[in-house]
């Protein structure tokens, strides 16, 4: 059987993306539901520092998940012919692959290192889920911060 390496592309960027998505809003669901317990549970304590710090320190392990996962689809990728290469550095490593992840992930692009062949459309991809996923978290974090910080100043 013919495998057609830009269909296995597709499929594995859209299985990525699925995954990534479903588990952003799955982490922003569950830090909405604790910080309103949290904040009904403690209203008027002055208890605002250990629910916004702990929702941002969440967001940003949620974050490095989401690198991961991406991380781990270029890897198995380019540990198959047919996908393309990372250029820049002669063999791509696992942590290179994450690397190169969270490069792309929060559109800095180092320069060092740059997809060939299909594998740019993961790439490209994954900009964009990447730009949308942390503007995402910056608009949750700021309701969160509204709410809780609000919430003091009223009491």
């Amino acid at each position: 059987m013919f495998i057609v390496p830009e269909w296995v592309m597709v499929l594995v960027t859209t299985a990525v993306v699925g995954i990534v998505v479903v588990f952003h809003y799955e982490v922003i669901q569950l830090l909405s539901r604790w910080s309103d317990r949290r904040q009904r549970k403690f209203p008027d304590e002055g208890r605002n520092r250990p629910i916004i710090l702990s929702v941002m320190f969440v967001l940003i392990f949620a974050h490095v998940v989401e690198i991961w996962a991406f991380g781990a689809a270029f890897w198995w990728l380019l540990n198959h012919d047919g996908f393309g290469e990372i250029t820049g550095y002669p063999s791509v490593s696992l942590l290179d692959s994450v690397y190169f992840s969270a490069a792309t992930y929060t559109t800095v692009g180092w320069g060092d290192l740059a997809a060939t062949g299909h594998i740019r459309f993961l790439a490209g991809t994954e900009a964009l889920v990447g730009f949308m996923m942390i503007t995402w978290s910056a608009s949750f974090g700021y309701l969160i911060m509204a709410r809780t910080l609000g919430r003091d100043e009223q009491g």
